[in-house]
């Protein structure tokens, strides 16, 4: 998709009152989130609260941030959309939180603010790349990540499983392509993995929600050394 196209589609969003990009499955897509969120801050390798965090592809700040600001992280997201930044500062200043929010396209190079993060929250962005975007995008992280911060992925991962998706589904690219255009990419799990591990980060936790659709994975990871 394109700039005009993301930016078309929060207007819309924005214009019919939808809490966020998920629209009508918000309420389940929170639901997992907090719960994901949840299962790393117990397992103990989450950075504490007041770490400076960034979320990529905020969208209007209903998911990642939200949950940031709200146990306590310094909180700055951007997304491609300039929509969606003004919707994510006007909501962010609506709920009395704060959150530094500013437009940006993570597939370009040296694309982030020049703050360093103890946090960076892929929030479903990575998947949104193809090819060369996605080492830019890798380029941003490593660039904007403190030594020891944590990168967290959140991306689809696996073959599409329902037939109208499997039809516009690249096996030998692994994208799923939308209106003949790439749309997503949706590498096996042991292939992100891979690219992750290449792109210079150690994984140190995955957890995969399965869907009827294509399954999701979280994975936490550390700069290596």
């Amino acid at each position: 998709m394109t700039i005009n196209q993301y930016e078309q589609i929060y207007q819309t969003l924005k214009h019919q009152g939808a809490p966020a990009w998920t629209d009508k499955g918000y309420a389940r897509a929170w639901e997992n989130l907090c719960i994901t969120l949840a299962r790393i801050q117990d397992s103990g390798i989450l950075p504490a609260p007041g770490a400076i965090s960034l979320e990529l592809g905020c969208g209007n700040g209903a998911m990642a941030s939200l949950w940031l600001s709200r146990h306590g992280y310094q909180v700055y997201g951007v997304d491609i959309s300039p929509t969606a930044i003004g919707w994510a500062t006007e909501s962010f200043r609506a709920q009395g939180l704060e959150g530094h929010f500013n437009v940006a396209d993570i597939s370009a190079p040296v694309a982030l603010l020049s703050q360093h993060f103890d946090l960076i929250y892929d929030g479903s962005c990575l998947h949104c790349l193809t090819g060369e975007q996605r080492t830019h995008c890798f380029e941003n992280i490593r660039h904007a990540l403190k030594p020891e911060g944590m990168l967290i992925i959140s991306s689809m991962c696996g073959e599409p499983k329902r037939d109208e998706d499997r039809l516009n589904y690249d096996a030998e690219r692994f994208q799923l392509n939308k209106d003949g255009q790439p749309w997503r990419t949706l590498l096996p799990l042991d292939l992100l993995q891979e690219e992750i591990t290449a792109q210079g980060f150690v994984i140190a936790q995955t957890q995969v929600h399965e869907n009827p659709w294509w399954d999701h994975a979280t994975l936490c990871c550390y700069l290596r050394t």
